[in-house]
This record gives C-alpha cells, structure tokens and sequence, in this order.
C-alpha cells in the first residue's frame, strides 16, 4: 500500500486505477489465505459447531413419559391408538380416547433421579376430550457444600462437614384439551404450570404444547406435527446470597416435531394382530436435530413388543420393551408396559406404566 501510496504521489497512477489495484490486491491475498485454509493449514484455532447446546433449562420436560414410546425410540408425534399419556407427547391423540383413561408412569432416571407422571383424561362427547396431568421429578437429598481454603488458597476444597443436605424437585401440572375436527383430522393441546426448586430458590413460568394428528386416507398412514413447551422465560431468584445476587432467567425447551406412521397387516384399532412403523424429526432450540424411530407388534388382541433408535444423540441410542392389556370386563381394560433405553456411557434406565381404560 506504501508503494502504491508514494506512485500516486509523483502521479504515475490515477486515483481509479489506485482503488483497482488495491482491491486486487485484497482479493488475491484473501484467494491466498483461503486457499491455505481449505489445504488444510493448521492456525491453531478451529471454529466450533455453534448447536445452542446448554442454553436452555426446564430439561425435565425432555424426558421420557410413558413404557410405550420410550420403548419405540421416544417417538411422541405420529403413533395413534393414543391414551391418557397423550398428555405428555402429542395431545391430539387424546381424541381416540372413547370414553376415560387414567395412566400412571415410574422410572428411575440417572443418578438415582425418581421421576412420576399420572395423567387422566376423559371424553365429553361434542365438548370434546378434556384432562388434568402431573410430572414430579425428585432429586433426592444432596450434601451441602461451601468453598473452603487449602494453604490459604480459595476454592482448592468443598467443605460439607456439619452444612447438613438439601432437596430439589421439578413439577408440571397439566390441563389438557382434544378434539376431532374430522374423521381424519385431530387437534389438542397442554398447558403446564412449571416449578423448579433447588434448595430454598424457586423458578415459575407456564409451557404449552399444541399437537395435530392428520390421517390422509393413504391407507392407515397419519402424519404428525407438534410444538412443544412454549412459553415465557423462568425465573430463579437469589436465595440467602448462596448463589446469585440477581435474578437469573431460565430458557424454555422449545421443539418443533414432525412425525408419521403407518400400520400394516391390520389396520383396526381392535384387530388381532398389527404391525405400526413410526418415525419423527425433532428441531430443539437448544442443540442439534435428532430423529426418533420406533417400531410396535401388537399380536393376540393382548401383548405388544416394541424397539426404536434414537438417531444424533449423544448417549440415547436403541430401546426395547414389551406390554399386555387384559378386559377385566366388556368395559374396562387394564393396560401394563415396561420399556428400556440404552443411555451409553450412563448404563441404561427401566421404565413402567399402568394404566386403566374405560
């Protein structure tokens, strides 16, 4: 640029022509650079996958809710032939629901998390189908710490001796609503009142999930699409100045799903034996997109076997499970499922429902 600076000076060069050659000159040294770059140059610093991981809270509300569709991979959209835990995947498939159903759900979650879900819903005919859900997830009794001194160095130890333990919990309470706009199509929805608690400190906000469940006509082929937990922002307040000094705000978990399935050799909900594939598409706001697909045999108007595979996970991979259904009378059915998953280097987790059908 000096040169090209001193040129101009004892006018050898315009000042159009100086603009020119020092565009040239920026793009060649950039072609250059690039072309470094994509030759596999090393300059010590490599830009990373920017995937929003970690920048959302509320995560219990991405867990797994039933036997069923843990069982099948975690798919929640598509699946029809839907009960009470319609409330906690895809509320639109509360509509098949013909009269009331009650499902209750236990698992023990990673370092020894308990986690509950009970949901009953019942049809109201034309008002359409309406019902109430709760999920508590309990963490258990943990041992308090504070930052001790080693040397007169700060932060080199935790001292619990003698702070006793604390508690945390997350809870979400649920009013759901259905209804079958067509014979083919269905629309549903939840909203939640969401709390967390660490200690002393609590977070309160609200979610809503909204579902739609179309069945083309292509056979027994529906397709799905759901938003899940919509809502403000949370917000955790200072407590006894163990933590923050100021509010910090919790993002919500939003997700956008598409599903489809399709069931084959028998079509009806009430057939001896049919054969549904399943899968779905899930966009999180706060990581990567991921794939669910699952498969369900049910066979001799009683049993269900299931599996699925849980595509982009970073642990999650396959899942398996089984279930038996019995009428105790003409109309009333009893209904138990136990599901596994597979969680990588954190072992695997045993999850059960029962439910009962009216």
């Amino acid at each position: 640029m000096k040169i090209i600076r001193n040129y101009m000076k004892r006018g050898g060069m315009n000042v159009a022509a100086a603009g020119a050659v020092m565009l040239l000159s920026c793009f060649s040294v950039t072609q250059c650079m690039s072309q470094i770059d994509y030759n596999g140059a090393d300059w010590g610093v490599q830009p990373m996958d920017y995937s929003r991981v970690g920048s959302a809270g509320w995560q219990f509300l991405k867990l797994p809710t039933n036997a069923r569709n843990t069982a099948m991979g975690g798919v929640k959209s598509a699946l029809g032939y839907g009960d009470a835990n319609a409330a906690f995947n895809n509320p639109a498939s509360a509509a098949d629901i013909s009269s009331m159903d009650v499902q209750f759900s236990s698992m023990k979650w990673v370092a020894d998390i308990k986690y509950s879900g009970l949901s009953a819903v019942r049809n109201f005919g034309e008002l359409g189908v309406i019902g109430l859900n709760m999920v508590y997830l309990n963490y258990g009794e943990m041992v308090r710490t504070e930052i001790g001194e080693f040397n007169g160095v700060p932060g080199v130890i935790a001292v619990t001796s003698g702070l006793g333990t604390f508690s945390a919990h997350d809870l979400a309470l649920g009013v759901m609503y259905a209804r079958r706009i067509t014979d083919q199509l269905e629309l549903g929805g939840n909203v939640r009142f969401l709390e967390e608690q660490l200690d002393d400190a609590k977070a309160h906000t609200w979610g809503m999930d909204i579902g739609t469940m179309y069945r083309t006509g292509l056979g027994s082929l529906r397709i799905s699409m759901l938003g899940r937990n919509f809502g403000p922002d949370g917000e955790f307040l200072s407590y006894e100045n163990r933590i923050a000094q100021s509010p910090a705000r919790v993002r919500m978990p939003m997700m956008f799903v598409v599903g489809g399935a399709y069931d084959f050799l028998n079509e009806a909900k009430d057939s001896r034996d049919r054969l549904t594939v399943a899968a779905e598409y899930v966009k999180p706001n706060d990581g990567t997109e991921k794939v669910n697909v699952g498969i369900e045999y049910f066979m001799f108007h009683n049993f269900y076997v299931r599996g699925g595979y849980r595509l982009n996970y970073d642990e999650e991979k396959y899942t398996l499970g089984f279930g038996a259904e019995y009428s105790i009378e003409e109309d009333v059915k009893l209904k138990a499922d136990y599901a596994y998953a597979n969680l990588g280097r954190f072992n695997y987790v045993n999850m059960f429902s029962i439910g009962i059908g009216f």
